[in-house]
């Protein structure tokens, strides 16, 4: 999922994992940027693989864009929390 420049992406890459005689190849999404912004009334979040290049926390926003944002962020475990309680 590609978003607009001016937004932090959330990029599918391609993992190579080795078996014992192919490699398989399984999609990772990865984030490269932060977005600067705190997120307004997200849905939902989910965290990036440990494959990746940068630790990442996706929101999901009401209308379905995946915004990245930097899991280091104070607003970003309170928001956090504050979604696993409505769950």
């Amino acid at each position: 999922v590609l978003q607009t420049p001016q937004c932090p992406c959330l990029v599918m890459q391609s993992t190579a994992f080795p078996l014992p005689s192919t490699a398989h190849f399984a999609p990772v999404e990865c984030c490269f940027k932060y977005a600067q912004k705190r997120i307004r009334h997200p849905q939902s979040f989910y965290v990036t693989s440990k494959d990746c290049p940068k630790p990442a926390v996706v929101m999901v926003a009401a209308n379905g864009d995946e915004i990245c944002v930097d899991p280091k962020k104070d607003w970003v475990d309170k928001t956090i929390k504050r979604l696993q309680k409505k769950n």
